[in-house]
């Protein structure tokens, strides 16, 4: 399946390969990228791969996630896409995550 990225998601990912490199060095920062870019492979051959996160019946979205160490790649599945929405830090609040995702679809 073909994978695209919200500018979102690209800007996490962006946002967090910094805050691994300044905080834990450029070889942890390097990992973290190809963690998840693996994940993101992963994804792209079974879509089915992470589990849901949660769905808007309202928006009729289901929203799937992949953990990834500390981080999860979220993405959703539309036709014959996968978008990734955003790569969450895990530590982060999920209901903030979850309205805003909400109101952006």
């Amino acid at each position: 399946m073909n994978v695209i990225w919200s500018e979102r998601a690209l800007a996490e990912f962006a946002d967090t390969a910094t805050y691994v490199a300044t905080e834990f060095g450029r070889q942890a920062a390097t990992k973290m990228r190809a963690r998840i870019n693996e994940a993101v492979l992963s994804i792209a051959r079974f879509p089915q791969i992470g589990k849901v996160s949660f769905s808007d019946e309202e928006i009729h979205i289901e929203f799937r996630e992949l953990v990834v160490n500390l981080s999860s790649v979220i993405y959703v599945i539309h036709e014959e896409e996968i978008i990734i929405v955003s790569i969450w830090n895990n530590r982060q609040n999920r209901t903030k995550l979850y309205e805003e995702l909400k109101n952006n679809q």
